[in-house]
């Protein structure tokens, strides 16, 4: 039972201390795409959340596990 009670104030504690909330503006993001093209030439682009976003799609960030 006590394991219980830690893990949920420290998920109390995590969602107050939070930086960031639901309609914060958060500072631009850089990041580098690779790729495989047919002939296995790995292709590199850089891109940026803000020219994502200005081109109508939709940012999921995933800080938790892979894929």
């Amino acid at each position: 039972m006590s394991k219980y009670v830690i893990l949920f104030t420290l998920l109390i504690y995590s969602i107050i201390k939070a930086e960031y909330i639901v309609g914060d503006h958060v500072p631009d993001m850089q990041f580098v795409d690779t790729n495989i093209d047919s002939i296995g030439t790995i292709i590199y682009s850089s891109q940026s959340t803000k020219d994502i976003i200005s081109s109508g799609k939709i940012v999921v960030i995933s800080f938790f596990g892979v894929g």
